[in-house]
């Protein structure tokens, strides 16, 4: 078999000239790409991405977004901007607003894919450790996709990039009329029945689990701890931001890197094959997911734009650029020794970035050997 194609746009510009910037590149890749192949002329084509968080601004920027909504115009298809709640809806397309992402700027209407309350969702069949997953209505309705990632580090998988976009992204944190067992985003979190653990002797009661939670399930009275079990949407925020590790999470890491290719296999297993496009923004490379309350500086310097149409080639891509990069001084991977064979979002994490691909590619996914193409 022929490796998959993997585009890329070099963050580096070396002439004073529009056609050359990386904006420029990404619109001259996009008018050559064949993209006919996947969006057809009157289809509604979400355009999957992230759209921010309170105090977190390494997001992508909204004229990149503008050039992919304006080329997908040009085809007379039918594009909009969404993602599934990750706040409360109506205060998730505030936030998003404010970092710049409205119809006025992107040209396309701004959605939550499962709706304002969060549970609009059909459930389908997952693998053995999710069993299955509850995609919004909006994804799972949709003849076709465009999947905007901004590739940064994580807590549990270390990576994330379009297969975390797509597993965590396109499956609601709580369907209607169930719990966050029942096809939730939560159960790649939680792989047991039992909430988070907390320790009291560690607990300082400093208020920063209470600050962070989405949903204002925890609450601290004296030195009591609570979580509302109905509300939490088991997203594991608290568990991250505990100063003190007075609160841990039941489950695997392996475990979680695998069963994000299983929800993005389920999730995917919704559209037709060749229907569902991947452009990798490889910006403000920080440690941690946009879905925390913080941005940090850059690990490594900005490497560029990957597109494809394989998940698996364009994350494994991605992660070959960054294991490349020498670590940045004064981020939080300044003076890190990276070993051979390793990559700086592994060291720092230490979970193997590399699961999860290794787990879509044995799923079928998609092809680990591929053939980066430079624009």
């Amino acid at each position: 078999m022929m490796p998959s194609k993997v585009y890329f746009i070099n963050a580096r510009v070396e002439r004073f000239d529009y056609r050359d910037s990386v904006e420029g590149k990404l619109k001259r890749i996009l008018e050559k790409l064949n993209l006919q192949r996947y969006f057809s002329k009157d289809e509604l084509v979400p355009i999957k991405m992230h759209l921010g968080n309170p105090g977190a601004h390494n997001t992508i920027r909204p004229n990149f977004v503008r050039v992919v909504v304006d080329r997908l115009k040009q085809l007379q298809t039918k594009p909009f901007v969404t993602d599934s709640v990750r706040l409360k809806a109506y205060d998730y397309l505030e936030i998003a607003n404010r970092m710049g992402y409205n119809p006025m700027s992107l040209g396309a209407p701004i959605i939550i894919a499962d709706g304002i309350f969060g549970f609009d969702s059909i459930k389908v069949k997952a693998g053995k450790l999710l069993k299955e997953v509850s995609v919004p209505t909006a994804i799972y309705d949709a003849s076709c996709m465009m999947v905007l990632s901004h590739v940064k580090g994580h807590i549990d998988s270390s990576l994330g990039a379009a297969i975390k976009n797509v597993a965590m992204g396109c499956v609601t944190a709580m369907p209607r009329g169930c719990d966050w067992r029942e096809g939730g985003r939560g159960r790649m979190h939680f792989q047991m029945d039992e909430l988070m653990s907390w320790n009291k002797d560690l607990c300082t009661f400093c208020g920063i689990c209470v600050r962070t939670c989405p949903l204002d399930a925890i609450s601290i009275k004296g030195k009591t701890f609570r979580v509302d079990e109905k509300r939490c949407w088991r997203c594991g925020r608290c568990v991250r931001v505990c100063p003190e590790k007075a609160l841990t999470v039941p489950g695997s890491m392996e475990n979680f890197s695998v069963s994000l290719a299983e929800a993005a296999k389920a999730v995917l297993s919704t559209f037709k094959r060749g229907k569902v496009f991947y452009i990798n923004f490889l910006f403000d490379i920080q440690p941690e997911c946009d879905c925390m309350f913080i941005s940090d500086t850059p690990v490594v310097q900005d490497q560029g734009i990957l597109l494809s149409d394989d998940i698996v080639a364009i994350d494994k891509a991605s992660l070959d650029l960054i294991a490349q990069a020498q670590p940045l001084p004064q981020s939080k991977a300044e003076g890190l020794k990276i070993k051979k064979g390793s990559d700086v979002l592994t060291m720092l994490h230490g979970k193997d970035s590399q699961t999860q691909i290794k787990a879509a590619e044995k799923m079928g996914l998609g092809r680990s050997d591929y053939k980066l193409i430079e624009v």
